[in-house]
C-alpha cells in the first residue's frame, strides 16, 4: 500500500510538471520553427520537456501495474 501511495503522488507530481513541460514545447518548438538565432536553449528545453513527458508515461504504467496487482482481478464476480 504504501509502494502505491509513493507511486500516485510521484505520478502526480509528474503530471503537474507534464503540463508545465507541453507549455514549455511548444514555446520552444515555435521559436525553433521561427528560426530564431543560436537555438540551444531551445532544443536543450526541448530535450527535459521529453524526459518529464518520458518518466510521468513510464511512471503512470508502474502506477497502473501496483493498482491492478492490489485489486485482485479474479475476485471479481461475473455477471
Amino acid at each position: 500500500m504504501k509502494q502505491l501511495r509513493f507511486f500516485a503522488i510521484i505520478t502526480a507530481v509528474l503530471g503537474f510538471l507534464s503540463v508545465l513541460a507541453l507549455f514549455f514545447l511548444y514555446m520552444s518548438l515555435a521559436d525553433i520553427a521561427h528560426n530564431e538565432p543560436d537555438q540551444g536553449l531551445e532544443w536543450r528545453i526541448a530535450g527535459i520537456c521529453m524526459l518529464v513527458l518520458a518518466s510521468f508515461v513510464i511512471s503512470t504504467f508502474v502506477t497502473l501495474g501496483f493498482m491492478l496487482k492490489k485489486l485482485n482481478l479474479r475476485d471479481v464476480p461475473q455477471s
